[in-house]
């Protein structure tokens, strides 16, 4: 199986700034020493902490093993120096002390003492079931570092209920890791969270860890120190997320109709900026051309549907929830071109020889196998030479079984065989992709 180069993680989708503590609730970032929760979530933590979000840091270690040969700082002192950096580091990012927890379990050799004391993993899940944390976030799997291997284990142990989402983070990955640590393609899916806006509180709180980042211990020539070469993947405006790849059940028709009885446009289509900058590029790259048979697949309330009717001899906009239909119909009303049609696309298309088919913010509600049904109809109903239209939202949504991402590169894997790809647009929080169905 093929890892992820570092381009690619340098590259992976962005997480949604403005709606992350909705996607990740409540949080337990779990530590295996005072620093890695600035190093590897300080941005995160400080972004929650400014959206009113409920954050707490669990630090497995006091970090006392950094400097063993100093005879100024002996383990014990520099244990208590550590916290007190941790705690001052996390006031800075917006913690409460009261939030700050520390399990004070052995550096440098955790997975001795956790079988030693096996109450360690009953104290992470007392923990956990106090705080009831919707997300934790935990060091990567393989981080190159038997503490931080540790935490995860016992993280996975501790954390039983299936609704907590797990997200793991690296640190000694960018610098440390070999070929085996690099997580593998179907392993995670690799998330971006754009810091900028807090990267200097970030800096602040890491260098708050002056033990580890400044010659205090000056009596260990052998001690650890985070060098300029180890602090650079931190430093910057981007965080690194692993989220994990689940196996969940197709949306029902149910979570839309919940939607619409409670709003008639439940992603703000009509004015969200994300919406228009969506439909001005899908414009874009079909605006030379005119359709004659168009189908357009969950048309929702016809936002996108009277936007590219001009564009159509014959539109056919198909949605399984009425609410959204009636809306659609109404805002349509002055296209005669348009037909609107209540239509489950799980059961096939509703006809067949169109020139262009439009799949915009659908294809992540379904898991693979119904997403496969669909990309064959689709060819099927497709003429040749006739294009399909992708565009997905590429930020994580805890809901859906898929990404965006998965979505398009499933059909790039299985399909494209039989396409031709013509156009690829990666916006912040979206990409659209335009198909040409080969002629033979």
């Amino acid at each position: 199986m093929k890892e992820y180069q570092f381009q690619d993680l340098l590259e992976a989708p962005l997480l949604n700034i403005e709606g992350l503590y909705r996607d990740l609730g409540k949080v337990l970032v779990v530590a295996p020493h005072p620093d890695d929760e600035s190093l590897a979530c300080g941005g995160l933590i400080a972004l929650l902490q400014s959206q009113k979000q409920k954050v707490w840091v669990l630090f497995m270690t006091n970090g006392e093993a950094s400097h063993s040969n100093s005879k100024s700082f002996p383990p014990r002192i520099l244990g208590e120096i550590r916290k007190n950096e941790a705690i001052n580091a996390c006031k800075i990012l917006g913690l409460p002390e009261d939030h700050i927890f520390f399990m004070d379990a052995g550096d440098g050799c955790l997975p001795e003492v956790v079988k030693k004391d096996k109450s360690i993993s009953e104290k992470i899940k007392k923990l956990i079931d106090e705080k009831k944390p919707d997300s934790i976030l935990t060091p990567w799997r393989r981080d190159h570092h038997s503490d931080h291997i540790a935490t995860t284990q016992l993280v996975k142990i501790a954390a039983t209920k299936e609704q907590i989402l797990i997200v793991e983070y690296p640190v000694w990955l960018w610098k440390k890791g070999s070929a085996y640590d690099w997580p593998k393609n179907d392993e995670i899916l690799p998330y971006r969270l754009s810091i900028d806006s807090v990267s200097a509180v970030k800096r602040k709180a890491i260098f708050k860890h002056q033990s580890q980042t400044s010659r205090l211990i000056s009596d260990d020539p052998e001690g650890f120190t985070l060098t300029p070469e180890l602090l650079e993947p931190f430093l910057g405006t981007y965080e690194y997320f692993f989220f994990p790849v689940l196996s969940k059940p197709s949306v029902d028709r149910v979570y839309f109709d919940n939607l619409y009885s409670i709003d008639v446009d439940p992603w703000n289509f009509e004015s969200s900026d994300y919406e228009q900058e969506k439909y001005a590029k899908t414009i874009e790259v079909i605006s030379d051309k005119k359709f004659n048979h168009v189908l357009e697949l969950g048309c929702a309330n016809g936002v996108f549907t009277a936007i590219l009717a001009p564009y159509c001899h014959t539109l056919w906009a198909v949605d399984f929830n009425k609410t959204s239909l009636e809306s659609a119909t109404k805002r349509c009303a002055k296209f005669p071109q348009c037909k609107f049609l209540k239509w489950d696309i799980t059961k096939g298309m509703p006809d067949k020889n169109f020139d262009a088919i439009f799949l915009s913010e659908v294809g992540y509600y379904f898991n693979y196998n119904l997403l496969d049904k669909i990309f064959e109809d689709i060819f099927l109903a497709l003429s040749p030479g006739g294009v399909f239209v992708m565009v997905h939202w590429t930020s994580y949504v805890r809901s859906y079984p898929l990404t965006g991402k998965q979505v398009h590169n499933f059909f790039r894997l299985n399909y494209s065989c039989s396409f031709e790809l013509i156009k690829e647009i990666k916006g912040d929080l979206f990409e659209l992709v335009v198909w040409e169905k080969l002629t033979k």
